[in-house]
């Protein structure tokens, strides 16, 4: 079969974030070996991307997942954004999109 794309069955990460009061998504990026350095890049992306509007956020609610380290944190202090993190082993209040 020529001409037809091959199928990979791998797991495709997705970063956003969502902005509540507008309902806004940001896409920040898709991996497939979202680490540390590719999540803090990511939003150092958004932060250049928003300009004068990063003023406007003042919260970060993410889960506890390692990808999420300590440059994450310290882009988002730098601008003023107060990273909140969710409690341990608390399902119910996940950082996914669909609450589970």
């Amino acid at each position: 079969m020529s001409g037809c794309g091959a199928v990979t069955l791998q797991r495709i990460y997705v970063l956003f974030v969502l902005e509540v009061g507008s309902r806004y998504v940001h896409i920040l990026g898709t991996t497939t070996n979202p680490d540390g350095g590719w999540t803090t890049q990511q939003i150092r992306n958004l932060m250049m991307d928003l300009g004068d509007r990063v003023d406007k956020f003042r919260f970060l609610i993410r889960d506890r997942a390692g990808q999420f380290t300590a440059s994450f944190d310290a882009v988002l202090a730098d601008v003023g954004i107060e990273t909140l993190r969710i409690p341990p082993r608390c399902p119910g209040r996940t950082a996914t999109p669909n609450g589970s």
